[in-house]
């Protein structure tokens, strides 16, 4: 054998050694993304096994959401039938000013006057519209009046009420009379957008 040859023995020994040294210089770099790629895998199976948890509840609570969504469209029809609809304010004014009109003949109160004002302010296509009512009345048509105004059926809201005597010097027989006046404020909800 000559000088500085290497035997098969030590060829074995350095090719595994070289090998050795490959595999643990790759594997140290290659691991670590290994090691990533497996963590990622792991992360995203979890948040997949979440979602499908969360899928799952919320068809648990499908049925009582889907309850309680009717009955608050049931609620919101019933209040939504007590506004006034219009397509201006000035429209729902004048058929709030009409509706209590009805109410005032129906509660025996003559009317003198109606002043119509609508606010010139909207928010999310409602409008607050009023009626000021002037008149005379006797004690149980004022208080037919006032029921008739707060019977639920139309959203409105006294907002003054002015009583006084018409004629104090009536003599004591004749049945009294009383001048009224009541400012009447509305809700309405202005359909197809229309300008105030």
């Amino acid at each position: 054998m000559r000088r500085g040859a290497l035997s098969s023995r030590d060829r074995r020994v350095l090719a595994v050694g070289t090998i050795a040294i490959v595999v643990m210089l790759g594997g140290g770099r290659g691991l670590p993304r290994v090691r990533q790629w497996q963590g990622e895998r792991v992360a995203e199976a979890l948040a997949l096994l979440d979602r499908r948890t969360a899928v799952a509840r919320a068809a648990r609570t499908l049925p009582a959401l889907r309850d309680s969504l009717r009955v608050r469209n049931a609620r919101l029809a019933v209040l939504d039938s007590s506004l006034l609809h219009a397509s201006t304010a000035y429209a729902a004014a004048a058929a709030l000013a009409s509706a209590l009109d009805d109410i005032a003949d129906a509660s025996a109160v003559k009317v003198g006057a109606m002043q119509l004002r609508a606010d010139s302010a909207q928010s999310n296509g409602m409008a607050h519209v009023y009626v000021r009512l002037t008149g005379v009345a006797d004690v149980i048509g004022l208080g037919d009046l006032l029921r008739a105004t707060d019977d639920g059926q139309m959203m409105l809201r006294l907002v003054e009420i002015t009583v006084t005597q018409a004629d104090p010097a009536a003599a004591e027989a004749k049945t009294e009379a009383l001048r009224i006046d009541v400012l009447v404020e509305g809700l309405a909800r202005l359909t197809r957008g229309g300008d105030l």
